[in-house]
């Protein structure tokens, strides 16, 4: 247990000196020193934080100040930089879907600003609408880490929201994230609020089968990696189900996702099923179908191990979200003979910060009710 608190520490740091090291090489041939200081700095802040909070007056008042902080500077950095220059195309998929969509146009098929296509799928482009109304898709990270931050303050208190914030404050991961308009970050974030509310209210899936499988239906329908924290929280319960509340699970979680989906297939299925970019092969590029069922499989088993104990789901769903990433980048390194290509545009380290919105929770937990202990909370 003791461990594993740690090494979502590690995992936490090693994400963000990863970005820290592959865009600091073009602007400093100092990047390795960079990337030290930075980890060095992390590591310290981390191991301070309940010294800091034990002394800290108000936790709650400075926590919606970083939150109020962050979201700010964010806003200016977005419209700071022009969109159409970046190299990063997962907001004009959004954006440019949504144009088509309006305009009667068969979504899946319209290009990005790079010229790629949209990956996400349809539930996840669509609640991109009132932010496509305001002229920028990338809004949307702003009103999650909000409700990340309000979710993490009204479950565990005070301490661990501030922790959160400050976390979030000082990952040049999320940063990257706000200042290119992504929302892959933001799409795994709003998944964890919605399990940290499920776990909160202890939402039993014997008794909420069919509401809990249209809720899984639906947040598949925003990106297929969302199984991993699905089965690690229900995984083990599903297995206690009788084989009639299996199936029906399962039934409603098919019928809610092909239902999402089935507007599109009517309307140009052989682009949405057979086309070389179509949202099923994009989404697998860092792990393959086969893979994301393997590791659900996992999640499973790991649960059955600690007998339903999901006090160390956060670390547990990272891990697994990390691993995921990392044998797809080690398998393509492998078959591409490109062990020094990392940092090139052939992978994308960005799919790592997946992991980061649970091992934040993570490492929130243990330094914010350290804090707290020792404040007598």
């Amino acid at each position: 247990m003791k461990a594993a608190k740690y090494i979502s520490i590690a995992l936490f740091v090693l994400i963000n000196v990863l970005f820290v090291d592959k865009y600091s090489t073009r602007v400093t041939e100092w990047h390795a020193v960079v990337s030290a200081v930075y980890a060095l700095l992390m590591i310290g802040v981390i191991w301070i934080i309940p010294y800091l909070l034990k002394r800290l007056l108000h936790p709650k008042r400075w926590m919606w100040l970083g939150v109020g902080g962050l979201i700010l500077a964010g806003i200016c950095i977005q419209y700071a930089i022009d969109p159409m220059g970046l190299q990063v195309d997962r907001w004009s998929a959004i954006h440019h879907f949504l144009d088509g969509m309006l305009a009667g146009i068969y979504p899946y098929g319209q290009q990005t600003h790079l010229g790629g296509y949209g990956s996400p799928f349809p539930v996840w482009q669509v609640l991109h609408l009132p932010f496509y109304a305001l002229g920028n898709v990338g809004l949307s990270i702003f009103v999650v880490l909000g409700l990340y931050i309000f979710t993490l303050w009204k479950i565990y208190g005070n301490q661990v929201g501030l922790v959160a914030t400050i976390l979030l404050l000082l990952s040049p991961a999320i940063w990257y994230e706000i200042a290119v308009r992504s929302d892959l970050i933001t799409n795994i974030m709003l998944v964890a609020i919605l399990v940290e509310w499920l776990m909160y209210y202890r939402v039993d899936l014997s008794k909420r089968t069919i509401a809990l499988g249209i809720l899984a239906g639906l947040l598949l329908s925003t990106r297929l990696v969302a199984v991993i924290p699905l089965a690690v929280v229900y995984g083990y319960a599903f297995l206690k189900l009788g084989w009639k509340k299996q199936c029906l699970f399962v039934i409603a979680v098919g019928i809610t996702f092909a239902l999402t989906m089935l507007p599109f297939v009517f309307w140009q299925g052989s682009t949405l099923l057979f086309f070389e970019y179509n949202p099923f092969v994009l989404q697998t590029r860092q792990g393959s179908m086969l893979a994301l069922g393997l590791f659900a499989a996992i999640a499973i088993c790991i649960t059955i191990y600690l007998k339903g104990d999901l006090r160390m789901r956060h670390i547990v769903t990272g891990g697994l979200l990390t691993c995921l990433v990392v044998i797809a980048f080690v398998e393509k390194m492998w078959i591409e003979h490109a062990w020094n290509a990392l940092y090139t545009s052939m992978f994308d380290i960005t799919y790592l910060s997946v992991a980061l919105p649970f091992y934040i929770i993570a490492i929130s937990q243990i330094k914010g009710t350290r804090a707290g202990h020792k404040c007598g909370r």
